[in-house]
């Protein structure tokens, strides 16, 4: 009867088979320009075992099959230009991927070691791994069944990869492929044989394996997806787009043939007409009599199987209380920790391991099992509370949470005072109530805390005085900064003062000069020559106001503008730049409040131009130029300070802020300018000095937070 039925089920699939063709049909995918340059560039080399059906095989010397359609079609849909190679076994076709001598393998399963040197795509078609066994074994539920049974399975197939990372105790036989592996089975020298679905049910009936079936399937499906060798990644957004472009229709077109076309040719023909006939005799005469025989058999069967469901669910639970038993005995003789165990209504303590008189140093069990409650413990806690009315607190938490863990100080057979750790489990044994007590002997921690608290207070202790001492280092340091650089202060003040000085002293002479030779000069000449002096002498004077407020200590910040700052900085130093014709180019686009120590922020200023025009001077160049420019982005703002002086050596870029470092070649840098200049505003200001070079020189940048 099942014969007849495989016959008209196999009439029923070439009835149904459809001869279209999806390899025509196909629509172009929408590619990147990146993604056309690529696939022009590259000619890709595919490579496919030939001994996979139905998804890889050769036949008549061409490789066909699931696979090698979708890569057809995607060709198809992508335009990708591609040979493919048919190889042996999957570990060859890795091994080409591995070593970049191929650049896809059409099937493949992703698994960790794979992830080294492969990439994947989308999966294409996703298949359930199927379990082959012999006729007479049960249905197989539940993949955990096979643990310690001997399985065959392909010699570096994915699957093989994806069971035994999740059931490392079942006994995996490696074979070359599965026609091996189902030889194995038939002969009984497994117990089963694991692979896809449909590869597993077109080789047991293309070679005729008559005691095999598929008695059940994994909780895995295989998704079978392409693999691309990993420095060609640019390939998987095209292939996924050729992928997610395959219509339903398509998909089930290519399905459809291989599977359809397999079992097409395990069916015979050539005699149906004669099996048929006879078979429906015999299925007439036997219906009848069948049925009624399924129907006992069918209550009978279901009485047994609820029977030996009952019966295993009996022993299992008998076998996992012996198991937890056992462990607990384990745990409780064994362990390290002291354990005992306690009457949740009377307190009274009814047993307890070795560990606890190890802990408490109690001789036997006798003298511990004696004692009430109260004994375990010194009046009170070093906290000042009564131990009892403590641990009758830690009892309740135990109650109403099932548990509590705590730290408790205990005292032992020698009177003497025991930090342990406490851990309070409530449990029923026997339909009593117990408190299940375990103690952990934390003394040695304790005194640790204690020492390692003292060294805490010393080491804080020596870290304030020495952030005192930098504190005090930096003042100094600062201090000794503006005294350098007032030397330098003082060097621009006779400049600045010896042109007005000069006016002033050739006024007065030409004045004292006419009064002598009786030249006596009417009142406008006068009032002209002494409106020049005035004139002067006030000049002077605002020169003195400027070098009085760079040096002024700002005992708090103020509110200013980066332009008023460095204005201030360009009067300082304007004729010492015009004596050494140097061009000072401006570029003000700011005028954001900021909250700083205006004085300080001026001398960082004033160095960096001095430093511009020092670079400029000991490199001898000839049209000398500085530029100072602001701006404001985001919540800072900044000013850029550059130069043609030739840049900083690329080997002291990172020196130039460390203290006494100097890039000066006489004898007159402290090193300490640009150190000074970082700390003010990196800690001060909380900002940022840095530098870099351009084509022509050196440029230094200040950003400061607006306020």
């Amino acid at each position: 009867m099942k014969k007849i039925l495989f016959l008209i089920f196999g009439l029923s699939v070439i009835l149904l088979k459809a001869d279209t063709s999806v390899l025509n049909k196909t629509d172009l995918v929408k590619l990147t320009k990146e993604e056309k340059l690529f696939l022009i560039e590259k000619e890709i080399r595919c490579v496919a075992t030939k001994n996979w059906p139905p998804f890889n095989f050769e036949e008549n010397g061409q490789l066909i099959g699931i696979s090698h359609d979708f890569w057809q079609l995607i060709k198809n849909k992508t335009l990708i230009d591609s040979k493919c190679k048919p190889v042996n076994s999957f570990q060859e076709a890795m091994e080409l991927i591995k070593d970049k001598s191929a650049d896809v393998a059409l099937s493949s399963a992703v698994t960790e070691n794979k992830l080294y040197y492969g990439r994947f795509s989308k999966p294409y078609v996703s298949y359930p791994i199927a379990i082959a066994t012999t006729l007479d074994k049960q249905y197989i539920s539940n993949t955990e069944s096979l643990n310690n049974k001997k399985v065959a399975v392909g010699k570096f197939y994915s699957t093989y990869q994806i069971l035994k990372s999740k059931y490392p105790k079942i006994e995996f036989v490696e074979v070359d492929d599965n026609i091996e592996a189902l030889k194995l089975l038939s002969r009984g020298e497994v117990y089963a044989v694991v692979d896809i679905l449909p590869v597993l049910s077109l080789i047991i009936a293309d070679y005729g394996f008559k005691n095999i079936k598929i008695s059940g399937t994994t909780e895995f499906n295989f998704d079978v997806r392409f693999m691309v060798r990993s420095d060609y990644e640019k390939l998987i957004p095209i292939i996924n787009k050729g992928i997610e472009s395959i219509t339903q229709k398509e998909s089930s077109e290519i399905k459809n043939r291989w599977l359809s076309v397999r079992l097409e040719s395990v069916v015979d023909f050539s005699r149906f007409w004669e099996i048929g006939f006879i078979g429906l005799l015999v299925l007439v005469i036997l219906f009848y009599r069948q049925y009624i025989l399924n129907r006992h058999n069918k209550k009978l069967q279901e009485a047994n199987e609820e029977i030996e469901k009952k019966t295993k669910e009996l022993e299992s639970k008998t076998n996992q209380l012996a198991k937890q038993k056992e462990l607990f005995e384990k745990i409780y003789h064994e362990s390290t920790d002291g354990i005992f165990l306690m009457l949740l209504d009377t307190k009274e303590i009814i047993d307890c391991n070795d560990a606890t008189l190890k802990v408490l140093k109690y001789k036997n069990k006798q003298e511990f099992l004696g004692l009430g409650i109260a004994d375990l413990f010194p009046t009170k806690q070093p906290s000042g509370l009564s131990s009892v009315f403590n641990i009758y607190k830690m009892l309740d938490t135990a109650i109403e949470k099932g548990s509590n863990s705590f730290e408790f100080v205990f005292k032992n057979k020698r009177n003497k005072n025991i930090w342990l750790e406490v851990v309070l489990t409530t449990i029923t044994i026997d339909d009593k109530n117990l408190i299940h007590v375990v103690l952990r002997d934390i003394d040695k921690r304790k005194e640790m805390e204690e020492e390692l608290n003292i060294l805490t207070h010393n080491l804080e202790d020596k870290v304030k005085q020495e952030v005192k001492k930098n504190e005090e280092k930096t003042k100094q340091l600062l201090q000794q900064s503006r005294l350098a650089q007032m030397g330098e202060m003082i060097s621009m003040i006779a400049h600045q003062w010896r042109q007005p000085l000069t006016a002033i002293s050739a006024t007065t002479n030409n004045l004292l000069l006419r009064m002598m030779i009786k030249d006596r000069p009417n009142d406008d000449e006068l009032k002209r020559e002494i409106s020049l002096i005035s004139d002067y002498s006030q000049h002077l004077s605002n020169t003195i106001d400027d070098f009085r407020n760079f040096f002024k200590s700002d005992k708090q910040k103020t509110n200013t503008t980066l332009e008023n700052i460095v204005s201030n900085s360009i009067n300082i130093v304007r004729n010492s730049l015009e004596g050494n014709n140097i061009k000072l180019t401006v570029d003000f686009d700011c005028y954001e409040s900021i909250n700083v120590f205006a004085s300080e922020v001026n001398q960082v200023i004033l160095n960096l131009i001095k430093n511009a025009e020092d670079a400029i001077l000991e490199n001898k160049i000839s049209n000398g130029e500085i530029k100072i420019s602001t701006s404001c982005e985001d919540e800072f703002c900044y000013i850029e300070i550059s130069d043609n002086g030739g840049g900083i050596p690329a080997n002291i870029m990172e020196k130039v802020f460390d203290p006494y470092f100097s890039t000066k070649k006489s004898k007159e840098g402290t090193g300490l300018g640009l150190y000074m200049s970082k700390i003010i505003i990196n800690d001060h200001c909380k900002g940022q000095l840095s530098i870099k070079n351009n084509s022509e020189g050196a440029v230094f940048t200040v950003k400061i937070p607006l306020s």
